[in-house]
């Protein structure tokens, strides 16, 4: 349905136009037809459609760049380790000994016990705090695709392929090499986990791997990056711009995770200074915030105490918005911005500020009153998404306000629970693990069809290191005492800056601040 959105719009335009009184139009193609101010000529064709005063202010979609969506229903992982030299330490025996109990076995469970119910959650976590596109869709048995959120990793933006490549464990230098072959031929992007640990550590010979492979060019989305250098971001800028000089490389920077499991986070100064664009992620919820609302906080939080406020607000702004589009921009995603042609992804969030962009930085989930994805309504305020006609939805309570939400989508016959029967799944898991793992299996057993048919069994598989499973991870069993903790909440709680308090890393202490 074609509808107007009216309010203060902040368009992350080329002229980061922000307007007092502003309007969206947003077609019934999916698509923005125009952005105008209070008195501009409508596009044809919107003569009369709904128009929904907001007043509110109305931004593009926040695009999380870097998560693990599977693992997004765990709390905060207080591991006894850190912090942790390199990504290769915190999942041994020796060093994060609760690692396998505490994220592999109950995250498996999940996976293949409720996978519907699993994927629905960790998007509806996503949704409440904005985000519109997110990175980092788990493998499945069959193609899971635009059930709630633009899953990046899935996404051909209007083309006829899939130009976005992902990867989160690295991969030996023959597929780098292929790889490197296919983006300099077709096109596209790369999101790639590149030098995550300390400076000094090992894992920086992983930057050496995609620069002797030729996959340090354009489209390369390197992931974390803590381990790097200015010489090694100079020479990241030189190679992409020795391809085409008008581009940027792009570091994906989720700082929270870096403080809590490294106690250092990347040098996005130096990044910035060599001429990289910087994007946020908020990795997973094991080391990460709730959502990448939550992370453009604690970018905040450090461009005030380590980079001597280095980038601006709206700069701030930019790298879940406009930088993050820019960087898929390779692989033909109109995301970021709103202008005329771009997907109609928005989200309005309530105007608690003068300055549009403090308003975004500091809004929290009590704040965000409406979540558009290809044109349609998913998540806001029950008058905001009446107006804008959403059906099938459930009501939801996020941060003490009423929302509404839509989570079973009419004409999807490969997702068909509601969000009531979304959380009695999971709580049917965590209620015998043993059991669901056990019907499951079952399940399996009895299916005699290709494992990619429309009506298979769904199935998830993780994309993070297992760790140390010992005998039973190669028997299809599972430890009789696997606990699965209760459900990760959707919005940043008390439980949560407790557990912050508890591992005291650097600086994130101050992110219970924007919550009081």
């Amino acid at each position: 349905m074609a509808f107007v959105l009216k309010g203060r719009v902040v368009t992350f335009d080329a002229d980061e136009r922000v307007l007092n009184r502003g309007s969206v139009y947003v077609g019934d193609d999916g698509k923005i037809h125009a952005v105008g101010a209070a008195g501009d000529t409508a596009p044809t064709g919107f003569a009369g459609v709904p128009r929904i005063e907001t007043k509110a202010v109305i931004y593009p979609g926040l695009v999380d760049l870097h998560s693990h969506t599977a693992y997004n229903t765990l709390p905060l992982w207080e591991a006894s380790g850190v912090p942790y030299l390199h990504h290769d330490r915190w999942v041994g025996e020796k060093h994060a000994p609760d690692y396998s109990s505490s994220i592999t076995w109950p995250t498996r469970v999940l996976q293949q016990a409720a996978a519907e119910a699993l994927i629905k959650y960790v998007e509806v976590k996503a949704l409440i705090g904005g985000t519109t596109s997110i990175q980092g869709a788990p493998k499945t048995t069959r193609p899971v695709d635009g059930w709630l959120v633009r899953v990046i990793d899935n996404e051909r933006f209007g083309g006829a392929s899939n130009l976005v490549r992902c990867a989160a464990i690295q991969k030996p230098t023959d597929e780098l090499r292929t790889t490197a072959t296919s983006m300099r031929d077709r096109g596209g992007v790369l999101i790639y986990h590149v030098a995550e640990g300390k400076l000094g550590s090992i894992v920086h010979d992983e930057f050496s791997e995609l620069d002797d492979t030729g996959c340090v060019q354009p489209g390369l989305l390197g992931v974390h990056a803590t381990a790097l250098t200015k010489d090694d971001f100079q020479r990241w800028q030189t190679l992409v711009r020795a391809v085409k000089p008008d581009e940027r490389g792009t570091v994906v920077w989720s700082p929270f995770s870096n403080l809590w499991l490294y106690h250092q986070t990347t040098d996005v100064a130096e990044a910035h200074a060599r001429g990289l664009r910087i994007a946020l992620g908020s990795d997973w919820s094991p080391s990460g915030t709730k959502h990448v609302l939550g992370e453009l906080k604690v970018a905040d939080i450090l461009n005030k105490r380590r980079f001597n406020r280095l980038f601006s607000d709206a700069e701030l702004c930019a790298m879940v918005t406009a930088n993050a589009g820019d960087a898929l921009a390779p692989a033909g995603a109109q995301i970021g911005r709103l202008v005329e042609g771009a997907e109609a992804d928005l989200v309005v969030v309530a105007r608690n500020r003068a300055n549009v962009y403090r308003n975004l930085i500091e809004a929290t989930e009590r704040d965000v009153q409406l979540v558009v994805i290809r044109g349609r309504p998913f998540y806001g305020t029950e008058k905001l998404m009446q107006a804008a006609k959403a059906v099938r939805t459930n009501a939801i309570t996020i941060a003490g306000e009423r929302r509404t939400i839509v989570v079973k989508m009419p004409g999807r016959t490969d997702a068909t629970l509601s969000w009531p029967q979304v959380l009695h799944r999971l709580e049917q898991v965590r209620k015998d693990p043993v059991a669901a793992w056990n019907a499951s299996l079952d399940a399996l057993a009895a299916w005699g069809g290709p494992m990619d048919a429309p009506d298979a069994p769904l199935l998830i598989f993780g994309d993070m290191p297992e760790g140390d499973l010992g005998l039973l991870g190669a028997t299809g069993e599972i430890p009789l005492d696997t606990n699965i903790p209760p459900l990760d909440s959707l919005e940043h709680d008390t439980a949560f800056f407790a557990a912050i308090k508890r591992g005291a890393p650097p600086d994130l202490d101050r992110l219970a601040r924007y919550y009081q």
